[in-house]
């Protein structure tokens, strides 16, 4: 789904984020929120092309993309206002990908 968003609209950062999750699971990508927290701008959106685990605190409200959330994650993103978004509903709201950061 990703890799045909990247195409249909000339999106690299799909085909970058396809890449990520296409990758074993040894190696699959899981972030704290902490660290989504830090690497988000002012008012960018972040994709995790993995888990974003409950790790840390949000102050401010976030719009996070990922493969899946943990309760506690998904929680705390509510609780501050912010948006946990499934990939499909993420790609539904940001189709070319612009203003979006991935974090891995």
């Amino acid at each position: 789904m990703l890799e045909r968003a990247g195409k249909e609209h000339h999106a690299p950062i799909w085909s970058a984020a396809a890449e990520m999750l296409s990758r074993p699971r040894s190696s699959a990508v899981q972030v704290n929120l902490s660290r989504v927290r830090h690497a988000a701008g002012d008012a960018e959106a972040v994709f995790v092309p993995g888990k974003v685990l409950g790790g840390g605190s949000v102050d401010r409200k976030l719009v996070v993309g990922a493969f899946s959330f943990s309760e506690s994650a998904r929680s705390k993103l509510k609780a501050a206002g912010g948006s946990p978004l499934s990939v499909e509903q993420f790609l539904a709201r940001y189709p070319k990908g612009s203003g979006v950061r991935i974090v891995q």
